[in-house]
């Protein structure tokens, strides 16, 4: 029982060990053109669905 205790925790200090490492601390905001690009696109869709709705 002790070797299975031993082993089983060897593999999982391994697993730990060989793991990459995780995501930077700081990520990249979402601004400048992109956030243009989303307020055009929205902007598009409701005078788009509004003409629709008044050629009826």
């Amino acid at each position: 029982m002790k070797k299975q205790i031993t082993t089983l925790f060897i593999l999982l200090l391994v697993h730990e060990l060989m793991a990459q490492p995780g995501m930077p601390n700081n990520p990249t905001p979402i601004d400048g053109g992109l956030g243009l690009l989303i307020a055009a696109g929205i902007a598009y869709g409701v005078i788009h669905k509004y003409n629709r709705k008044t050629e009826r």
